[in-house]
């Protein structure tokens, strides 16, 4: 694997991490905003986060699985 390919590796795992995060933690401010405000959020926005969760899912698990550590230098 060359330099440029684990670049680009790299940065999509990177891209993975961050979405996940995201999720996590806008999901997090709609379920206080749900207590907090006494409503319900529309499904329309459960169904964006979930979706956008196993996007990070898959990009972290497709990404990480071509990265080895013989590509890394050990």
């Amino acid at each position: 694997m060359n330099s440029n390919e684990l670049l680009i590796n790299g940065f999509i795992l990177t891209i993975g991490i961050m979405t996940i995060f995201i999720s996590i933690v806008s999901f997090g401010f709609m379920v206080m905003y749900q207590i907090r405000k006494k409503v319900r959020v529309n499904n329309y926005v459960k169904a964006i986060i979930g979706v956008a969760f196993v996007i990070g899912v898959a990009l972290v698990v497709v990404f990480g699985s071509r990265l080895d550590l013989k590509s890394l230098g050990f």
